[in-house]
């Protein structure tokens, strides 16, 4: 996969392409042209498709203009001809209302609903409808990332007071449609303003602080209120989600956030052998001298059912960062961590390498791979 995160004070868009045939897309293009041409250009893509996750309201779009330069597809959700008449409405709200207007001539070629897929090579982008932020919002599933626009942002949710805006559609949306998916799944959303470059889903399943499994929708709609300042013109310059919040308490992966988007960044594009053990070659550094420091991330449940390598120390994925004082001194010391299927555990490794232990390494196929090779286990005492 090639992909790349732009950045412009806050507001992030993405180009991702298959690296075998060159084709790719761009989401939420803002700002500047030229480094997404610049972008493309060098990689020699083909982008057919330029998407909008959403009608913005803090930025306007260059999707159609890029698609012009590129030959491409603008793309925006089915509901977004009922967006653009809501904020048609909007006359004066501290300037949102010109940037709507000059969003609403941006032309749409291609209208998406609800799981519809576009195929690049051998990437499938998955839609899922997410109202909440606005009307018209849809998050696009990618693999093992998932493009979350302002429907979920780093440590929080996006705001729902903004015209299409509505509390009660953003809790169906994040408790209905987003928290039951992958713990794996890499969040990329469409704005940060407090330098993050991604998140993991499972993280912010622990720590999001719009993400408390207590509350009720009237509890969610009370909490919003008082978490998002009141629209205000002497602010200077609208935002999408908060700049500051309190830090997330100690829990259970602690408070290391930025060192483990820049470390998860370095591992997504380091090469796939210095990242990850291959079943044989533990087996040998087990039977050897090599013996590497090994943690199951699994939850005791799942060794009660299946067994565990030998030597392992149980430490389930939600434990790592606050149990980090159980992990060798040595920051050089080899550690090798195995989940089921290597998705957990790939997580635990980042985080690793994010604390300093720079030869953490994660086990290729996880606990099935090791079973599918008959490889020895120990059973639950």
């Amino acid at each position: 996969m090639i992909f790349k995160q732009f950045n412009f004070d806050g507001c992030l868009a993405y180009v991702i392409a298959c690296d075998r045939e060159k084709i790719g897309v761009i989401i939420d293009p803002s700002h500047e042209m030229e480094p997404f041409l610049d972008f493309v250009a060098s990689h020699g893509l083909t982008i057919t498709h330029v998407i909008d996750t959403h009608t913005h309201v803090d930025h306007v779009s260059l999707a159609p203009e890029l698609a012009d330069r590129l030959g491409a597809k603008t793309v925006m959700n089915r509901n977004t001809p009922a967006q653009r008449e809501i904020g048609a409405k909007v006359t004066d709200l501290f300037g949102i209302e010109k940037i709507l207007a000059e969003n609403a001539r941006k032309r749409i070629d291609l209208y998406l609903g609800d799981k519809e897929e576009v195929k690049i090579g051998d990437i499938t982008l998955r839609t899922m409808e997410t109202k909440g932020h606005t009307r018209d919002h849809m998050a696009i599933l990618a693999g093992d990332r998932i493009f979350t626009g302002d429907v979920l942002i780093i440590g929080q949710c996006g705001r729902t007071d903004l015209p299409g805006g509505s509390s009660r559609d953003m809790y169906e949306s994040l408790f209905g449609r987003i928290m039951p998916l992958s713990d794996d799944l890499i969040v990329y959303p469409a704005h940060d303003y407090r330098g993050n470059i991604n998140s993991s889903l499972g993280y912010e399943k622990v720590n999001n602080v719009c993400l408390k499994t207590q509350f009720t929708m009237e509890d969610f709609e009370k909490f919003l209120k008082g978490l998002f300042p009141p629209l205000d013109a002497n602010t200077g310059k609208l935002q999408c989600g908060l700049s500051t919040m309190e830090p997330a308490p100690e829990g259970e992966l602690g408070p290391l956030m930025k060192s483990f988007c820049m470390s998860m960044e370095g591992i997504l594009a380091a090469p796939h052998e210095e990242t990850v053990i291959q079943p044989e070659d533990l087996l040998r550094r087990i039977a050897g001298k090599e013996r590497p420091f090994l943690i199951d991330v699994r939850e005791p449940k799942e060794l009660k059912e299946t067994g565990f390598i030998e030597g392992a120390v149980n430490i389930p994925i939600r434990e790592v960062a606050r149990r980090i004082d159980e992990f060798p001194k040595d920051l050089d010391t080899p550690i090798v961590l195995y989940c089921a299927s290597g998705h957990r555990s790939s997580h635990a490794a980042i985080y690793l390498r994010a604390y300093g232990y720079h030869n953490a390494r994660n086990l290729e196929y996880g606990i099935h791979g090791w079973q599918d090779r008959h490889y020895p286990l120990t059973k639950w005492a």
